[in-house]
């Protein structure tokens, strides 16, 4: 059954946790976690008290949240980048590109995976796990299958990647000038170059 603005009960609902995410996005994005509040979350979200509880149990219910909504969106542009690109180091290299511009774009995206996240909760924290093995998982893809000659865990070398990449970023968003995009970028794709070598290679 539909009520006066023509949703149901289920959409309304739907629509005030959207409502939250993007309220959760910017207060952790500028104010940072440890300055946020409920309040300020409800304030920006224009919405009650009582529907922060209706969606999420504490602020770092709602910091996971929003963390998995940045994720999702790298996996959509690195998938793209992937699909759009030939396999080998310019795959690998529209992949890394692609994550880093889609995080810079929007600082907010930025500040809170690689750094508000980490102020967060064990909620946010386990949800940050999870996020790590799933873009190290991707970036294994790209590398050369393990073979009985060249027996190894691609997700190991995925995760090393990934790991780079960010603490890397994590030293630009702190203003590092010794560190640039394309740098990032060189270094990621330098280091899979390796890797794939090493484990080609006889």
């Amino acid at each position: 059954m539909r009520d006066y603005d023509g949703k149901t009960a289920a959409e309304r609902v739907a629509q005030r946790r959207e409502q939250l995410i993007a309220a959760g996005l910017e207060v952790f994005g500028t104010q940072g976690y440890s300055s946020a509040s409920i309040r300020a979350v409800l304030e920006r979200a224009g919405l009650r008290a009582r529907y922060f509880a209706e969606n999420f149990a504490d602020l770092d219910d709602l910091m996971a949240a929003v963390f998995d909504r940045i994720v999702e969106g790298e996996v959509a542009v690195a998938t793209a980048a992937a699909a759009a690109a030939k396999a080998g180091p310019g795959r690998a290299r529209a992949v890394f590109g692609a994550l880093i511009e889609y995080l810079e774009d929007d600082p907010r995206r930025a500040r809170i995976k690689l750094r508000e996240v980490l102020a967060a909760g064990p909620v946010s924290r386990l949800h940050r796990q999870s996020a790590m093995a799933g873009i190290g998982a991707l970036f294994a893809g790209m590398l050369p299958p393990s073979t009985p000659d060249r027996d190894y865990d691609p997700q190991v070398f995925g995760l090393a990647l990934a790991s780079v990449g960010y603490e890397l970023l994590i030293a630009r968003l702190s203003d590092d000038p010794d560190v640039t995009r394309e740098q990032v970028v060189d270094v990621q794709t330098t280091l899979y170059k390796g890797i794939v070598h090493a484990l080609t290679v006889p």
